[in-house]
């Protein structure tokens, strides 16, 4: 999944707590990139502590206007070639440097070499010859909404070429806070003062916000007790029933609900059961996401209600089902329910579309 942040040249220079927290969600390699005199500047590390990360983001991060990567290996090696930045086109070949960033999971492609990141794979199927020549369509607004769209809203690009132009894809799915862009709230201890809009008012007004936050102590907060959620992203309605303590409000959604069967041993390792379901790697490593945050309860779910709900409505809805949960928008009881039971899932969430009816659209 990783962490992904565009950082202006005056945001606030994050203290060693901040650092360490995210280091302790992402520890699988960090990387940065920025313009200079012309050029795409760009460093990776593999850091074995936090504290050669933080030596790292004092030397290459702090004060510049760039973006930076902390990764947490979902498919590839961990190795500096599955760092990000990736290289979508070089000066040598196409006349121009342009890398990009990724958060998030794509499941395009990736058989075709294990060894390589889908990051890497979708750049080299995808963007790269659609942008070898045409570089300057990468910063078109057209540009964000295709890709934006195709890749799904639980997938964020940032994408920076040797002048300083910079696009972020789905930029209006990640959150604000300490004078950042960040591309999610689960890959770190997100406090309550993150926004999804970004700070407005004098600027010196927004820099003592962004102060005062950096300055804040990561702390661990239990989900509430009640979960709603109101978003227009999922519809611009509340939830028809809401999870509150042991119960639902509408005993109607428990019609078909089937108790998932976990395929996790007690270890906390995918059973050999597992084997017997024909599963796209992806969903599979989104749920082994899920419970490495933590969410063991949604991690009982077994790979085959998995598998269904994503045959049904694409493994993007599926995602996106994902990135609810590990922002807390959902319960975990919530998420099982909603996953096992396809019919509620469209019930509450009006945006679900069966594969079917997408394709004849």
């Amino acid at each position: 999944m990783c962490l992904l942040i565009t950082q202006p040249s005056a945001a606030p220079a994050l203290p060693e707590h901040w650092l360490s927290d995210f280091f302790s969600y992402n520890s699988d390699g960090v990387g940065v990139m920025y313009s200079e005199n012309g050029c795409l500047i760009t460093e990776k590390i593999l850091p074995k502590t936090a504290a050669d990360f933080a030596a790292f983001y004092t030397q290459h991060i702090a004060g510049k206007n760039c973006a930076f990567h902390l990764r947490m290996r979902t498919h590839g090696d961990t190795d500096l070639d599955n760092c990000h930045p990736y290289t979508i086109l070089n000066q040598a070949d196409h006349g121009i440097d342009m890398a990009l960033m990724h958060n998030g999971i794509l499941s395009t492609g990736n058989a075709a070499d294990k060894s390589k990141s889908d990051t890497w794979h979708f750049i080299a199927d995808y963007l790269r010859p659609l942008l070898a020549k045409n570089p300057d369509f990468a910063f078109h607004p057209a540009f964000a909404t295709l890709i934006g769209d195709y890749i799904g809203a639980s997938n964020k690009f940032v994408i920076m070429d040797g002048a300083g132009r910079t696009a972020t894809i789905n930029q209006t799915a990640g959150v604000f806070w300490g004078g950042l862009w960040l591309s999610n709230t689960y890959a770190w201890t997100a406090p309550d003062s993150t926004s999804k809009q970004q700070p407005a008012g004098k600027r010196s007004k927004q820099h003592k916000l962004a102060a005062r936050q950096v300055h804040e102590q990561p702390a661990k907060k239990a989900a509430p007790a009640y979960y709603s959620y109101s978003g227009s992203k999922y519809g611009g309605s509340r939830y028809a029933s809401s999870y509150y303590g042991n119960s639902w409000s509408d005993e109607t959604m428990w019609e078909n609900y089937t108790s998932p069967v976990s395929p996790l041993t007690a270890a906390g390792s995918w059973s050999d059961d597992s084997s017997r379901f024909d599963l796209d790697d992806t969903l599979l490593e989104y749920l082994e996401v899920i419970v490495d945050n933590g969410l063991h309860i949604a991690g009982t779910i077994s790979l085959a209600a998995a598998a269904d709900f994503a045959e049904l409505y694409g493994i993007d809805a599926f995602s996106e089902m994902c990135e609810m949960l590990l922002d807390c928008d959902i319960s975990e009881e919530w998420f099982i329910n909603l996953i096992t039971n396809p019919i509620a899932a469209r019930q509450n969430f009006t945006w679900l579309k069966p594969i079917k009816q997408q394709e004849a659209a």
